[in-house]
């Protein structure tokens, strides 16, 4: 018991029948949840409290009825001691130390012990005798309830000085045959564990010897197997070459062979037939969708190159149809474009279209001069029309190579608009001259670019 091994704290008085025999074990200050409050004395017939019994019963009822666990559960819930850096023997020793008095600590080992033994303080509160309750102890002796048993008894207000003393040196006997017992039950133990070694290796050693004698078997059943299935297999092929061998001795095989042969030819020329026919309506429909996608292409330009000339044409007017949404910009797109009398020179272009280039020019008060890009007039032309424009346009379709980078470097030396077109047809140019009048005459809200290569 630790009372007899270790010495309670400073604060808590030491049991005069107990003399300590390991001060340093002991903790050395006693928590400020184990001082003592004042306790009103036991009425008679109530139940013994931990603090009211002798110093010396506290050590082996905490040992005996709650396991250190539930010491550190108590100890958390209370903080009365620390679980970090505290050992079991070291929270077993706090813990009787507290029980001397009532305190925190004391009152929450009470009332888990009460919790945990309620079953068998109801048994033993309906003895009212000494003689019963020496009966009842024996009893759960037998049965092996000893701490329930223990901590009903010593809390019993029946229970005199001797049953306590009869109870303490029963459990004090039973912790030293325990420790015996204990010792005979390691040593039994690890040669147990020895026989068990020694036993696992031999049964490893017939495990592997046995799993060989089952691979080895496994093997010669596989080998007899495929024996067998070959031996099989060899009388069937048997009983098939003795069938073919009956029927060419009858001639109903080449009978067989020659009406096969026959009505094979017949379906190979069918086929033949059929896929010829086949192949000739695939190349037909090949050919028919080859000119419907040509057709298809040159119809979906021509409709873009005629929607575009709409639209730029719809916008140069004026007449753009009006927007449902919300754009702060429908009222100027709805108006016609207004170059503000600034000279465009066309590089480039079909002469073709040069009437409609400079008509659409002058109806956006522009004044239109074309180059003709290098065809018949000379580069010297060209470099005094780039210095009298105000703005380039350059059909990239229809412009010699030489007249194109003239212009562009020209406009870039000069920072003069310039306007590229992958096309010269009509629409293009409408748009080309949208941006130059965007350029010319920029929103309120924000900066139009004034020019693009």
């Amino acid at each position: 018991m630790c009372r007899h091994h270790s010495s309670p704290p400073p604060a808590v008085a030491p049991d005069p029948t107990t003399a300590p025999a390991d001060t340093a074990a002991a903790p050395q200050q006693q928590p400020a949840s184990f001082q003592a409050t004042a306790a009103p004395r036991r009425a008679p017939g109530t139940r013994r409290k931990l603090w009211q019994l002798p110093a010396k019963f506290h050590c082996p009822l905490i040992g005996t009825c709650l396991h250190v666990d539930e010491l550190r559960a108590v100890a958390r819930r209370t903080g009365a001691v620390p679980e970090r850096g505290v050992g079991d023997y070291q929270m077993h020793v706090s813990f009787v130390a507290a029980a001397d008095h009532r305190n925190p600590l004391s009152a929450a080992t009470q009332k888990a012990l009460d919790r945990k033994y309620a079953a068998a303080l109801r048994r033993f509160a309906r003895a009212r005798s000494t003689a019963a309750l020496r009966t009842l102890w024996e009893q759960h002796l037998a049965e092996g309830r000893v701490p329930e048993a223990f901590w009903a008894l010593m809390t019993h207000p029946q229970a005199d000085p001797p049953l306590h003393a009869l109870a303490y040196e029963e459990i004090h006997m039973r912790s030293h045959q325990i420790g015996a017992g204990l010792a005979a039950d390691v040593q039994a133990l690890t040669e147990t564990r020895a026989e068990l070694r020694r036993l696992r290796r031999e049964q490893a050693a017939a495990a592997a010897r046995h799993a060989q004698t089952l691979a080895e078997r496994d093997r010669r059943l596989a080998a007899l197997t495929a024996q067998t299935q070959a031996l099989r297999q060899s009388e069937q092929d048997l009983h098939a070459a003795r069938a073919r061998i009956h029927d060419l001795e009858a001639g109903n095989a080449l009978r067989e062979l020659w009406e096969r042969l026959g009505s094979t030819e017949a379906q190979r020329d069918a086929e033949a037939t059929a896929r010829c026919s086949a192949e000739a309506d695939n190349a037909r429909l090949r050919d028919a969708l080859t000119r419907a996608r040509a057709e298809a292409r040159t119809l979906a330009g021509q409709l873009a190159e005629r929607e575009a000339v709409c639209a730029a044409l719809e916008q140069l007017l004026g007449t753009a149809p009006a927007c449902t949404g919300d754009c702060d910009d429908c009222a100027r797109a709805r108006e016609p474009l207004d170059l503000g009398g600034r000279r465009i020179l066309c590089v480039g272009g079909r002469g073709s279209l040069a009437r409609h280039y400079r008509e659409l020019v002058q109806r956006c008060n522009g004044e239109l001069v074309r180059h003709d890009g290098g065809l018949e007039e000379s580069r010297q032309r060209l470099e005094s029309l780039l210095a009298s424009a105000d703005a380039v346009v350059c059909p990239a379709d229809a412009v010699s190579h030489d007249a194109y980078l003239r212009a562009k470097r020209f406009c870039k030396r000069t920072a003069k608009p310039y306007v590229l077109l992958e096309r010269s047809g009509i629409g293009a140019f409408a748009r080309a001259l949208a941006d130059l009048a965007a350029a010319a005459n920029p929103p309120a809200t924000a900066g139009a670019a004034a020019g693009r290569c």
